[in-house]
């Protein structure tokens, strides 16, 4: 028999629990997606991003999306050579593009928004009206907790 030190279940624990659903989350985008629009969950977020903030560098999708640069380089690229997206050579910083949603892209985001509309009602249905009420601030609680104990490892 295995010795315990305890009683400790990390499937009790918030952080495992709010990353287990985020991982049941993306894997449902990601086969959905892929399924129904022969696109990634990564290209997914490229395309949301752009159609929110418009014309803006990969960097600036990274920080907004909180997404590695890797994977949205590689994204781009995809999106790019589909014409989803359309580059330009940034006129103030040379080394940089600027990237922006074609008709295509923009049809695309609409399509991939009304699916993933109908998930976020599903969820939300799912919870009372005070909790519906609550999640917001909640969630904004915990992001807040969150990032002061990050500050307190840098």
């Amino acid at each position: 028999m295995v010795k315990t030190l305890g009683n400790f279940d990390i499937r009790s624990r918030l952080a495992y629990r709010v990353n287990t659903l985020a991982n049941k989350m993306t894997a449902w985008s990601a086969s959905t997606y892929s399924k129904e629009f022969d696109i990634g969950v990564q290209a997914s977020r490229v395309l949301i991003v752009l159609a929110r903030l418009g014309e803006v560098t990969a960097n600036q999708i990274c920080e907004f999306g909180k997404m590695d640069k890797g994977n949205v380089s590689r994204a781009i690229k995809k999106l790019v050579k589909e014409g989803r997206i359309k580059e330009r050579l940034d006129a103030k910083d040379r080394r940089s593009t600027i990237l922006d949603l074609t008709p295509s892209g923009l049809a695309l985001y609409e399509r991939l928004k009304k699916i993933s509309d109908v998930r976020e009602k599903r969820f939300i249905s799912s919870l009372s009206a005070t909790d519906r009420k609550s999640l917001p601030k909640i969630l904004k609680n915990l992001e807040d907790v969150m990032d002061e104990l990050m500050e307190d490892v840098k």
